[in-house]
């Protein structure tokens, strides 16, 4: 009972930050603002209760204990990760803001756990998660003479790869683009049945989502998960 209720409290708290900063982010029509604009518009009426809910589900499920430890290192990281979902899709930006919390999730468990293999693991994710996507979307310009990716996106996967590691950007990269596809697939389908007009579907939800995946479901489990699937897939065909 004592855990529902700090995570509440903290929901609450999340909740308010990410409304207001959305919030100061339409009124600026996303602009970039100051931290002292962020101050002195700051509101406790801007508050969704929605949110609220989402935030207290995630941290039940993803932080699981409510010590401090384990606050301090997923919580900013919980934050920026619903911060870049609600802006991308509103204003298909990310904020530098979500990028910032997620390296301060990442340098607390680095701080915290630190070990000569975590280090590593922790920048070689980092390195793939900001050049994958950059060398993707160089080959793409140099190719359609078009923008494939924001740098918004690379920022988001680079923070990322820096807090999970390797194996988890890996996966996740893999995931948000098998996410994305899927999501294409039934835009394209509705596009053509119900006449729907030509809209850019952002790549940061889905990189969103598929972390939040792998924050709940260890990135080891979903390879496991895949091969076995193949596995009986594979043998109904032999």
């Amino acid at each position: 009972m004592q855990s529902i209720i700090i995570f509440l409290v903290l929901s609450i708290l999340s909740s308010l930050l990410v409304t207001n900063f959305c919030s100061l982010t339409i009124k600026k029509n996303a602009n970039n603002f100051l931290v002292r604009d962020y101050i002195q518009n700051f509101s406790i009426k801007n508050i969704d209760y929605k949110l609220v809910i989402i935030f207290l589900i995630l941290f039940k499920v993803i932080i699981k204990s409510c010590d401090l430890i384990s606050i301090i290192t997923a919580m900013p990281c919980i934050i920026a990760l619903i911060l870049a979902f609600i802006l991308d899709i509103k204003f298909m930006i990310i904020p530098d803001t979500s990028s910032i919390l997620i390296i301060i999730s990442a340098i607390f468990n680095i701080f915290i756990n630190y070990n000569k293999t975590l280090l590593i693991n922790s920048l070689i994710g980092f390195l793939i998660g900001g050049l994958t996507l950059y060398i993707i979307d160089y080959i793409f310009k140099k190719i359609t003479k078009n923008d494939g990716f924001g740098y918004g996106d690379m920022k988001l996967l680079a923070s990322i790869g820096l807090y999970l590691g390797y194996k988890s950007i890996i996966v996740i990269m893999i995931l948000s683009i098998v996410i994305s596809g899927i999501f294409s697939i039934i835009y394209l389908i509705l596009k053509k049945i119900k006449k729907i007009k030509d809209a850019y579907l952002p790549f940061g939800p889905f990189i969103v989502l598929s972390t939040l995946i792998v924050l709940v479901v260890p990135s080891t489990q979903i390879i496991s998960t895949y091969f076995y699937l193949m596995d009986i897939l594979v043998n109904k065909f032999v």
